[in-house]
């Protein structure tokens, strides 16, 4: 199933694909008419799984990893670095362990600042300057 649908419109898909292939239409038929991207054997073990146990059938039992950027953390890093745009991602990481209990890897922490354009801007030294000749 998508990811940007909701746990009721893949239930609802869920219930459409099950009525349609208890009602007699093939699995070539069903596929080539669903909204969302299934394989054969998708449509086999859901119809399987709703025979043995139809109430629990239709749920998605996958709970995955809420994103840790959300909200009131999410707008607090975003002005966070941008007062201080020389911030290194380890001042940030502590700040959002003592503030809000965010634990954030700085990987993930410089992938998200890069996202959001406030990544730190270092200056380059450039070419080092040669000495005057005397």
């Amino acid at each position: 199933m998508s990811t940007t649908m909701t746990s009721e419109e893949q239930r609802a898909v869920k219930q459409q694909i099950l009525a349609a292939f208890e009602h007699g239409s093939s699995v070539s038929d069903l596929l080539s008419t669903t909204p969302v991207p299934l394989h054969r054997a998708t449509v086999y073990r859901l119809h399987q799984r709703f025979q043995t146990d139809p109430e629990t059938a239709l749920v998605d039992g996958r709970k995955g990893h809420p994103s840790k950027f959300r909200g009131e953390v999410r707008t607090w890093l975003e002005t966070f670095c941008q007062a201080t745009p020389d911030c290194t991602s380890r001042s940030v990481q502590t700040a959002l362990s003592e503030r809000f209990g965010v634990r954030v890897s700085i990987a993930h922490l410089n992938r998200v600042r890069a996202t959001l354009g406030l990544s730190r801007r270092v200056l380059g030294r450039g070419k080092k300057a040669t000495p005057p000749l005397l």
